[in-house]
């Protein structure tokens, strides 16, 4: 091997050393939280909560976009509510982060299907629930 050529390894070697942390926390997995934020309107389109009412949410992770047909991914058993302020129709959430308070861990292996919808239901009095359709796409953003 020639002195050119070894020089130019041994520059590589040392470029791959440097890069291999970075590399390493590329692909250490997704944020086991997502945060999302919806609109909510009655069925005329106006926007629900005024200035700040308590409404009650449940989300779940399927197979399928289309409500009441599929497979339920996550959580592995019933959703448990959790509430949220809606003003002016905008709620926000972060579904999985339980240190805020959220009541189920985001434990989902998103690797093992591309194909995974978002459920959601709502009420306003933590008894009755109406399922919002159709179920919205997950898909992949910058983190």
């Amino acid at each position: 091997m020639n002195a050119a050529l070894r020089k130019k390894l041994q520059g590589f070697v040392v470029l791959l050393f440097f890069l291999a942390p970075y590399v390493a926390a590329a692909v250490s997995g997704v944020p086991a939280i997502i945060s999302y934020q919806g609109r909510l309107t009655n069925a005329s389109g106006d926007l629900l909560g005024g200035s700040g009412t308590t409404y009650y949410f449940k989300f779940s992770i399927w197979d399928n976009a289309t409500v009441g047909s599929g497979t339920r991914l996550w959580p592995s058993s019933a959703p448990q509510s959790s509430s949220q302020t809606v003003r002016q129709g905008v709620f926000n959430v972060n579904i999985g982060d339980t240190d805020a308070g959220f009541p189920d861990a985001l434990d989902y292996n998103f690797n093992t299907s591309k194909n995974v919808y978002l459920q959601i239901e709502v009420s306003s009095d933590n008894a009755t629930f109406q399922t919002l359709s159709p179920r919205q796409r997950i898909a992949s953003t910058p983190f």
